[in-house]
């Protein structure tokens, strides 16, 4: 089964997204990278001395067998970037995750925004979000987000009550809802459009996690607006990466 070997790759440590793009670029496939001997892999000039050991020595299938069978149990999916349910605008950076989880019925087909902003909400920046986010959905957009509190919140909501197509990227494994009180938003997003995470299930949400988040927020969308936040913000991590990725960012 192919899939074991991608989800083998994400799991050797020091072994970053670039780094295993780098490796698939280089070699193709994650099986042919657990086949390959180790000079076979020092002449890739991919990895430094720690990564090359990590991957020589760590050929245990047990822990990429453990999440597949998790993932089953829980109703969760696995794509990986050979997957045609990978949105192209999203794979081919540097950064892009070689394999994500997903519940929900992926899109690949539609032109996205972004839509990020504050966590607490004026009457004035919902009334914002709501406005924007329908207009996106009257034009065919599928409206990506992450599940946050505030105006997250009420995009995903919008598009639901629109009959639109939404996304949530999250920064924890699929079998747990953060915040905790979205847990009806969170099963009508898997009802009407798609819950996404790099993170296998039994990751918990940790704060280093939500950057992380935030950039396949912006890899996922061929815009990005943002609504009611400040600078600092996560909101504004989000932008940032949409900058870098070469998209049009808003801010309202």
């Amino acid at each position: 089964m192919k899939l074991k070997y991608w989800l083998w790759l994400t799991q050797i440590p020091y072994i970053g997204v670039v780094t295993a793009n780098k490796l698939m670029d280089c070699m193709g496939d994650p099986q042919v990278v657990f086949e390959a001997d180790e000079n076979t892999l020092r002449q890739t000039g991919i990895l430094n001395k720690r990564q090359l050991r990590n991957i020589v020595e760590n050929h245990d299938m047990v822990l990429a067998e453990t999440i597949i069978n998790n993932c089953r149990t829980l109703g969760i999916s696995i794509m990986t970037k050979a997957d045609t349910c990978y949105p192209d605008r999203a794979k081919y950076f540097d950064d892009a995750p070689i394999v994500l989880y997903y519940k929900g019925t992926p899109e690949r087909k539609k032109r996205a925004v972004g839509i990020v902003g504050a966590r607490r909400c004026t009457q004035e920046t919902k009334k914002q979000v709501i406005k924007i986010t329908s207009q996106y959905v009257s034009k065919g957009y599928s409206i990506i987000s992450g599940m946050a509190k505030g105006v997250d919140s009420y995009a995903h909501t919008v598009a639901i009550n629109n009959d639109g197509y939404t996304v949530a990227i999250v920064g924890n494994g699929l079998d747990i809802c953060y915040p905790s009180e979205h847990d009806k938003l969170m099963q009508k997003i898997q009802n009407k459009g798609l819950l996404l995470s790099e993170y296998p299930p039994g990751t918990i949400p940790a704060r280093y996690r939500f950057p992380q988040r935030n950039r396949l927020i912006s890899a996922w969308s061929d815009e990005i607006v943002v609504i009611g936040a400040g600078k600092g913000s996560g909101a504004f991590i989000t932008a940032d990466y949409g900058d870098k990725y070469g998209h049009k960012v808003l801010y309202m």
